[in-house]
C-alpha cells in the first residue's frame, strides 16, 4: 500500500505540466487573426509584430505577441461598426468580449482555453489594429 502510494507521487510529480507553452498559444493566436483576416472584408493587412520570440515573465515562463493591422473594407463606415465587425468574427472562433472602451474605442477578447488575448482598437472610422498576447506560460 505505501509502495503504491509513493509510485502515484512520484508519477505526479514527473509528468509533463499541463497547458500549452507560449509557442503553442502563439500558434493559435496567429491562426485565429489569419483567420479573420481572410474571412472579413479588409485591405491594406500588415504583420506589425510577426512575434515568434519569447519575452520573458520570470520562473521559466515568457509570452508572446502578434499583432495586425489594416482597414476595414466593407461600405459601414466608424470605428464602432468596424470593432463590432472584428468581435463578431473572433467570437466565431471562441473569443468573449472582456472589456469594452468605446471612449477609445477598444475592445479586449479572451480565448481562455487557448490562455491568449487579442485587444482590438480603430482610432480613425475604419483603420484597425489587433494586438495579440498570450498569457505567460511555459518557455519551449
Amino acid at each position: 500500500m505505501i509502495a503504491a502510494v509513493g509510485v502515484l507521487i512520484l508519477g505526479a510529480c514527473s509528468s509533463e505540466p499541463s497547458g500549452p507553452t507560449a509557442a503553442q498559444a502563439e500558434a493559435t493566436l496567429k491562426a485565429d487573426i489569419d483567420w479573420l483576416m481572410k474571412l472579413l472584408s479588409v485591405k491594406d493587412v500588415d504583420v506589425t509584430d510577426a512575434g515568434g520570440r519569447d519575452i520573458s515573465c520570470g520562473e521559466g515562463k515568457a509570452k508572446r505577441t502578434y499583432v495586425v493591422a489594416g482597414v476595414n473594407a466593407t461600405g459601414v463606415d466608424g470605428s464602432v461598426n468596424t470593432l463590432n465587425m472584428l468581435a463578431g468574427g473572433l467570437g466565431r472562433r471562441g473569443y468573449e468580449v472582456s472589456s469594452v472602451d468605446w471612449g477609445t474605442p477598444k475592445d479586449e477578447l479572451v480565448k481562455k482555453d487557448s490562455h491568449v488575448k487579442i485587444v482590438a482598437t480603430s482610432s480613425r472610422e475604419k483603420n484597425f489594429v489587433l494586438s495579440g498576447e498570450t498569457e505567460c506560460l511555459r518557455a519551449d
